[in-house]
């Protein structure tokens, strides 16, 4: 079939092909260059039992499911650089999983809003001490730290373990990510 002289098949052909290589130059791409790596790095850290790699929307993310861990803060601040090392300067979500039981989720339940008044009252000292007493009401030990971007806390109930990790207000950080994977 022609069109002013145009062979409709052949420009159709054409396409379709263009199309294919620019869709498996991006697939290389990020297979080679993002994905490929990033499973390096996460494999190799002592801190990750499993991790899944979800590249879909317009941020890609990063779920980790943690081992039981001695300090939250520094295995967070271990995955996110062994994440930057792998992808450079694309951002990247981290989505922390943890390994939790009803205590823990009646235990933070309780405890997320003392949490949430000293992101923004900054009462630390009042909320730490609230969370380890409402713990320790539960048989579970509570452990809180911070740092100047988020706020970590830890609660461990005999081989079961609650991990939250919240962004601390104006520090732009787009990992405000609850242990249960789920966006807060």
């Amino acid at each position: 079939m022609q069109w002013n002289g145009i062979k409709l098949h052949i420009v159709a052909l054409a396409l379709l092909v263009g199309l294919g290589a620019l869709w498996g130059g991006q697939w290389a791409f990020k297979r080679l260059n993002y994905e490929r790596p990033l499973a390096g790095a996460l494999s190799e850290n002592k801190y990750i039992a499993s991790y899944r790699i979800v590249s879909e929307g317009p941020e890609p993310e990063v779920e980790v499911t943690l081992k039981q861990v001695d300090n939250l803060q520094e295995a967070y601040q271990n995955i996110e650089q062994s994440v930057d090392s792998a992808v450079g300067s694309q951002t990247v979500k981290i989505s922390v999983k943890d390994n939790r039981d009803q205590v823990l989720d009646s235990v933070y339940r309780d405890a997320r809003l003392a949490a949430y008044e000293a992101l923004d009252r900054g009462n630390y000292l009042e909320m730490g001490d609230y969370i380890q007493k409402r713990a320790s009401g539960e048989g579970a030990q509570a452990r809180v730290s911070l740092d100047d971007q988020r706020l970590y806390i830890q609660i461990d109930h005999g081989d079961r373990y609650l991990y939250e990790i919240l962004s601390r207000a104006g520090t732009g950080d787009s990992s405000n990510y609850n242990g249960g994977g789920r966006p807060i």
